[in-house]
């Protein structure tokens, strides 16, 4: 399995002054970003938005959400991951930001010499499965433990190698505009995402918001899902 990358979103009530966010995440990434771009928006939820990437992550935060995302990783990666979520949280929580809920998430591949048949040949009925299906997007989604949603999405992608193609003027033909006619086809991969968050229990939990507790919850049913169970839903028809 090769992981593409690891997210964390947390969700928050409406903070008045992005700016003191924004020195703490400073001092908080000083090794990682050198440069903050900021936006302007009409919305007053979004009155200015915070980016900051780097080749190996990239965050952003509005007045009422932040997100951390690591590309490129392995599963050792994980917990350098958890720690830098759990000192996130922190951050937020001691500037005083009650967060409301919190998703974290992952994106995985892996390779399959007929991808469409290995997502199918467990999930669906053998009556779509026929010459003509080239394609297969599957979504679930399930409440665990009365606490949290679990939401898995899984696809299949032929891997094209396209060559580049140019009109009589020289002038690089857009990919939308060019014939896959005639491509080298590179194999075929499996992506899955998945997705642990608590909005059930701030959907059903009266005044509930994410506690450190809850948070370290996830984080060990995520990794625990990401190293056990990630790819049962093809392989058994299991969730």
């Amino acid at each position: 399995m090769k992981v593409n990358c690891f997210s964390i979103t947390f969700w928050f009530n409406i903070f008045e002054n992005p700016n003191e966010l924004l020195n703490s995440f400073q001092n908080f990434f000083q090794d990682e970003y050198s440069n903050y771009q900021i936006y302007n928006a009409s919305n007053n939820v979004f009155a200015s938005i915070i980016e900051a990437s780097s080749p190996q992550s990239n965050m952003a935060f509005s007045q009422i959400n932040f997100s951390y995302t690591i590309h490129n990783v392995l599963m050792e990666d994980f917990e350098n991951f958890k720690v830098k979520v759990l000192n996130l949280y922190d951050i937020l929580t001691e500037k005083g930001v009650e967060i409301l809920h919190c998703a974290i998430f992952a994106n995985t591949e892996f390779t399959s010499k007929d991808a469409l048949k290995a997502i199918t040949k467990k999930t669906i009925s053998s009556k779509f499965c026929n010459d003509d299906l080239i394609d297969i997007t599957l979504k679930l989604g399930k409440k665990y433990e009365d606490l949290f949603y679990k939401i898995i999405s899984v696809l299949n992608k032929k891997q094209l190698k396209i060559p580049q193609k140019f009109d009589a003027k020289g002038n690089l033909i857009p990919l939308p505009l060019t014939s896959w006619y005639g491509v080298k086809d590179d194999g075929e991969i499996i992506e899955i995402s998945y997705e642990i968050n608590d909005k059930y229990s701030f959907d059903f939990t009266k005044n509930y918001h994410t506690t450190e507790f809850y948070l370290n919850k996830m984080l060990y049913v995520f990794v625990n899902d990401l190293e056990s169970d990630i790819d049962l839903v093809i392989k058994k028809g299991e969730f």
